[in-house]
């Protein structure tokens, strides 16, 4: 049957493809273009053969009254394949006023007139670009015109049911203790957080990102988000229920990167303390432990000066080996040879390395494999939340 159905396909084209036969582009066209007509044919027929939502001549409201059956009312709804129209039941409740078309519900369809598989795509694509983008990219896509409005809207209502739902699911926890099912069974599971900032109508307001990323059975790496713009309290509650469903509680080894700071530090105990905490590298320590190296060296020996280049990298080099010991007892040998601003500066570098050497064993945690600068909460904050929020038009 297939190749049947291939055959009158084909001969369908003949007529319209023989003038461009080598062009392939112009043929992908043209075969595009019947596919998209004949999908929509036939998704239309599917829809008249199918249920149209008819549960008798009454239902039960929310309100717990009945719902009486009024009539089939029709709706236009616009697919990935263009426009194609629906009848169906309709019901209305008399005490309270609501209105339902069950057939609405049980095939997904929203408050806007677009298929689920067109509002997929409006989704998918504004992750990455403007609604106005994400309209362009739709018509050059599927051919179907899609406006700005339009995306905006989709894209918001289905940010407020993903967040509704996150909202419902911790209020259950916290009243019935349930746990989130599981969805991974890592033998290694890597959890992440950072900060960033993104502006809003109201201003600029700190968004707590979360990355949480394993290896399947086949080695590749899969990776899941948590964005909030929230207190450090109400993202570590989300933060680790998005992880217990990534196989938190079963993994044999737990891995958090984080860079150090006291929120991060506070989360990590409350909801990760089984975890290896290790001060991300590439992402932390470049940027705060090395920032207090550089500025210790530059008040010893002169900002630019030779001399404070060479003890820069001697000591970034004990770090990496994570030869911390090596590095306090030099420290505290240079603190006693200096007095005023120098002595404040050592001080100041003595402390924090102090603060943080167990999560600073680098030697040790390569050893064991461990990822010690991903870079995977880093690449959040800049896509995840960079892209959608800092970008021209992105709302």
């Amino acid at each position: 049957m297939y190749e049947e159905i291939l055959d009158k396909m084909q001969d369908l084209l003949k007529d319209e493809i023989k003038n461009f036969n080598s062009d392939f582009g112009k043929m992908e066209q043209v075969v595009m273009e019947m596919m998209m007509s004949f999908g929509k044919g036939l998704l239309q027929r599917l829809v008249d053969s199918g249920s149209n939502g008819y549960q008798g001549s009454s239902t039960t409201c929310e309100c717990d009254s009945s719902m009486k059956f009024v009539q089939h009312r029709g709706r236009d709804i616009h697919t990935l394949f263009g426009w194609i129209k629906l009848k169906r039941a309709y019901y209305h409740c008399q005490d309270c006023g609501a209105g339902l078309a069950p057939y609405d519900v049980a095939s997904g369809l929203g408050p806007e007139q677009l298929s689920p598989g067109l509002a997929k795509a409006c989704c998918l694509l504004a992750v990455d670009d403007s609604f106005a983008q994400t309209s362009q990219k739709l018509e050059e896509l599927f051919n179907q015109k899609v406006s700005e409005r339009t995306v905006e809207r989709v894209v918001h209502q289905v940010g407020s049911v993903v967040l509704q739902q996150q909202n419902e699911e911790l209020d259950n926890f916290f009243a019935e203790r349930q746990i989130p099912q599981t969805q991974a069974n890592p033998e290694r599971l890597y959890v992440a957080a950072d900060g960033t900032t993104a502006h809003e109508i109201d201003g600029w307001h700190e968004v707590k990102v979360g990355s949480i990323y394993w290896e399947n059975e086949r080695f590749e790496r899969v990776g899941r988000y948590v964005g909030r713009f929230d207190n450090s309290d109400a993202f570590g509650w989300y933060f680790w229920m998005e992880a217990c469903r990534c196989g938190l509680r079963g993994a044999k080894e737990v891995v958090f990167l984080g860079d150090g700071a006291p929120w991060i530090r506070n989360q990590h105990r409350k909801h990760f303390g089984r975890s290896t905490f290790i001060i991300d590298w590439y992402h932390a320590l470049k940027h705060i432990a090395l920032k207090h190296i550089w500025d210790c060296g530059k008040v010893l020996f002169g900002e630019g000066s030779e001399a404070t280049q060479k003890w820069v990298k001697k000591r970034e080099s004990w770090l990496w080996d994570g030869q911390t010991r090596k590095l306090l007892k030099d420290l505290q040998k240079q603190y006693k040879q200096h007095r005023g601003r120098k002595r404040k500066e050592l001080a100041k570098l003595h402390k924090y390395i102090q603060d943080n050497e167990q999560e600073m064993r680098y030697d040790v945690f390569r050893a064991k494999g461990y990822d010690i600068g991903s870079g995977a909460v880093e690449g959040a904050c800049k896509h995840v939340v960079g892209k959608r929020l800092k970008q021209s038009g992105m709302i």
